[in-house]
């Protein structure tokens, strides 16, 4: 039974047929109140993803076991069985950068070993600067003061440049803790924009790469937007195990994880392609390595670019 409140009137607000009951005969809308709490809203989307009914498990199951197959099925039209592509990657992406928000810190229960870390850290820092600048006046400064009067041919960056100034600011505000918190929130924060951004890019390497008589670009994206959602998947996994490993202060298990989800990954790419594709095997890994050293450079190179765009933003922009 039913626990949102029930409409008194009988008329169904999807269909406008007649509603005996909680549900409407029609459409199997229940006849329930429009307004309902985000809880209400929330807990009825994951629902929907998790019911024994629903096509949830079924679509997990193929798509992190089963490379490629999920994808051959959807563009075969066995649409109905399984989640749609985009709503599994959006869902998985949400869970993928909320769980580490909502995960407890174990550094609170490890705060003796971190602080004689941090001291360590601090004297080694400490001798380092009295070494390079022994009056202690090492600021951002300075290091532009003389950057600025070496000659003109060795200066790598422009004085006026975004990569200059980027330097400049992550010098002078080190030691700001409230900044490097904003930086690390911005990154976090736009990280699904910059994958999903990329989405397509990586859509067009595989297109270009293969059959494009047998395998539309649309082809290329959903096997994309399945690929993507395994990495994030993947990641979600790493992230709350090595959160458990923190906890018990065992972090070899984590790290051993985390090395294995790469080959996997990588595996699964491989596999993938082979079987989505139709090409025979030494083609086919021919063409996945080539993808790989592609794509692995254009994700460090805008993934760098980001970081730099991050760092820009919160400390020069803002400031």
């Amino acid at each position: 039974m039913s626990k949102h409140k029930i409409r008194h009137k009988k008329t169904c607000l999807n269909c406008s047929a007649f509603v005996e009951t909680h549900y409407c005969p029609k459409c199997g809308q229940e006849n329930s109140e429009s307004r309902q709490s985000f809880h209400h809203l929330f807990t009825h989307f994951v629902f929907d993803f998790i019911h024994y009914d629903s096509s949830f498990w079924r679509t997990v199951k193929y798509l992190f076991l089963s490379p490629g197959k999920l994808s051959i099925e959807y563009m075969n039209g066995k649409r109905k069985s399984y989640v749609n592509p985009f709503t599994l990657y959006i869902f998985i992406s949400f869970i993928t950068f909320f769980i580490p928000s909502v995960l407890p810190d174990a550094s609170k229960s490890n705060k003796n070993i971190e602080v004689e870390a941090e001291v360590t850290e601090a004297m080694k820092l400490r001798d380092s600067l009295i070494v390079t600048d022994p009056q202690g006046k090492l600021t951002a400064e300075k290091i532009d003061s003389k950057y600025k009067t070496l000659p003109k041919e060795k200066q790598i960056l422009s004085p006026d440049g975004i990569m200059y100034k980027t330097g400049l600011a992550i010098v002078e505000n080190s030691k700001d803790k409230q900044k490097n918190k904003e930086a690390i929130e911005f990154l976090i924060h736009n990280m699904p924009k910059v994958l999903f951004l990329y989405m397509p890019i990586f859509a067009f390497w595989l297109w270009l790469f293969h059959n494009k008589r047998k395998r539309f670009y649309f082809d290329s994206g959903i096997f994309t937007l399945h690929f993507f959602s395994v990495v994030l998947l993947s990641i979600t996994i790493c992230n709350v195990f090595s959160c458990l490993c923190d906890w018990i202060g065992i972090g070899w298990p984590a790290g051993l994880l985390w090395t294995f989800m790469v080959f996997y990954i990588t595996f699964y790419f491989f596999r993938g392609c082979r079987r989505f594709y139709d090409d025979n095997r030494f083609i086919s890994n021919l063409k996945s390595g080539v993808l790989v050293m592609i794509n692995s450079f254009m994700i460090i190179l805008i993934t760098t670019l980001y970081a730099i765009l991050g760092i820009y933003m919160v400390y020069i922009y803002h400031h």
